[in-house]
């Protein structure tokens, strides 16, 4: 009865604690939908705040606005605005994300460490996650509570193997896989690598075991996951015809983009910044490495954790390299300290226990500075560049004394996309945000901008350093109304038709 109620009280207090955790660092770090800020710079949140915004007013994403993502991430701030008609309640949806997030990996670390280490370790993904998140409400952090749930379930069925206690693999977490895969691929693929590599191998492994049966149990499953999130979304676009469109903006497109990607790995600049944003994953490729090294019974633990952290850095490396798609490796710290716990104990009944220690130690140690270094990194570049919002205050200083019926009708042009937010204009032109760096990632995209602008007749077009797809158009059917040549900024108007 002691027992129980022990157990009731640290759960709660551990819930309050992970939400406390988890508000705290949203409502810093995630300064682009945190209400503790005033207009900051947003960017792709900006972005996929447009899209969410207006779907709740009824503007089909993709078809009257489009971006490259899949549709979770417009529905989730779809519905962050329908709750508060604002940003707040996108924070309100990330804030509980991140904490159930942290409870499952608080869950998973108390298998291996006491209630308070546990506690104190949460703090580093934490800390990882206001490192790499950069504004916030980025596509990674809403695949969090899944992909933790599904690290977790892998871990306690490589447990269970590893103790002789599984010939199978239970397929109820098959199903929670093919939901982690559906939301990625609603989101970002990319996102679901790790997974899948993990996936293929016990797939492998109940070959090799003759369970064919439970393996077919588990693929079954697995597309079941798949098709509880594939299905209605796909209903949905269909139903409005825009069933391509919703494909195109969230594969077909995706597939040049990536092809088109690159990042400057090639400098030293380029490799401390792979390996600084992407040191979660990093240390759990040393740490499965190892594992597979020292230890002959947990072969299979460390092969399926090195392929997840493998797989992981494949994307991130040939990509574009950008910091948030480190999030997606935040609960693989956990990962990471159990198994480095679990290692230790068995290097040290090999040789000196202390040197071990202050070994492991000292890796944590540089682990927790440079991950620290970093957040203060981001905090500081954010609040010199990003929260002083400069664009939108030059924005709203050329475009003052133009007559306000211009925001039934408008477009910006490679330029600032939080005026729009700001300033509540809706997008005249479904292709509203950096057209010429997306366009100049994909020949269709061309294409479909081009037919866009030339039949969309929006009245007025803001041009932020020139409009190479739609420079013809502009020649054609527009005049300039006024110019900034020192800002990069024009003004075009629709000649009268």
């Amino acid at each position: 009865m002691y027992q129980s109620i022990k157990m009731k009280r640290e759960k709660s207090i551990t819930i309050l604690f992970c939400l406390l955790l988890s508000f705290i660092f949203i409502a810093i770090f995630s300064y682009t939908t945190s209400p503790f800020y005033f207009e900051p710079s947003s960017g792709d949140s900006a972005v996929f705040q447009i899209v969410g915004k207006y779907w709740s007013k009824g503007s089909l994403p993709y078809a009257d606005l489009w971006d490259l993502k899949g549709p979770i991430i417009y529905f989730i701030d779809c519905i962050g605005y329908m709750l508060t008609n604002s940003a707040t309640g996108i924070f309100i949806i990330q804030w509980l994300c991140l904490g159930i997030t942290l409870y499952i990996m608080y869950s998973m670390l108390r298998k291996e460490f006491k209630a308070q280490p546990s506690c104190f370790l949460l703090l580093l993904p934490v800390v990882s996650f206001a490192a790499n998140t950069w504004g916030g409400n980025c596509v990674e952090e809403y695949a969090l509570p899944l992909m933790a749930l599904s690290y977790m379930f892998i871990y306690k069925w490589l447990i269970d193997v590893e103790n002789e206690k599984a010939t199978t693999h239970p397929w109820k977490y098959a199903f929670v896989y093919g939901l982690t895969f559906s939301f990625c691929l609603l989101t970002r693929l990319t996102n679901a690598l790790g997974l899948c590599a993990a996936v293929a191998i016990i797939s492998i492994w109940l070959m090799v075991k003759g369970s064919w049966k439970n393996l077919g149990a588990n693929i079954l499953a697995f597309l079941a996951g798949v098709a509880f999130l594939i299905v209605p979304f796909m209903a949905y676009f269909a139903s409005k015809g825009a069933l391509y469109d919703m494909w195109y903006g969230t594969i077909l497109y995706n597939l040049d983009y990536a092809a088109a990607s690159n990042n400057d790995a090639t400098t030293i600049k380029g490799i401390m910044q792979l390996f600084i944003h992407f040191l979660d994953t990093w240390m759990l490729l040393l740490v499965g490495i190892l594992t597979i090294i020292v230890n002959n019974k947990r072969r299979l633990v460390g092969l399926v954790w090195t392929c997840v952290a493998l797989f992981s850095l494949a994307w991130f490396v040939r990509g574009n390299a950008f910091a948030h798609y480190g999030v997606i490796s935040i609960p693989l710290i956990a990962v990471t300290f159990i198994e480095a716990k679990k290692l230790v104990k068995c290097v040290s009944k090999r040789s000196t226990e202390v040197v071990v220690r202050r070994l492991a130690a000292c890796v944590l140690s540089v682990y927790f500075i440079i991950t620290l270094g970093s957040c203060w990194h981001t905090y500081s570049l954010s609040k010199s560049q990003y929260i002083p919002n400069n664009e939108l205050a030059e924005t709203r200083e050329f475009m003052k004394d133009v007559p306000q019926s211009f925001k039934t009708s408008f477009v910006s042009y490679n330029g600032e996309i939080d005026y729009y937010l700001y300033d509540n204009i809706k997008p005249a032109c479904r292709f509203f945000s950096l057209q010429d760096y997306e366009a100049s990632q994909s020949p269709s995209l061309q294409q479909y901008l081009r037919e866009d602008f030339a039949k969309s007749n929006v009245k007025w077009i803001l041009v932020k350093d020139g409009a190479k797809f739609i420079e013809p158009i502009l020649k054609e059917k527009y005049h300039i109304y006024k110019q900034d040549k020192g800002k990069g900024l024009t003004l075009y108007t629709l000649n009268q038709m």
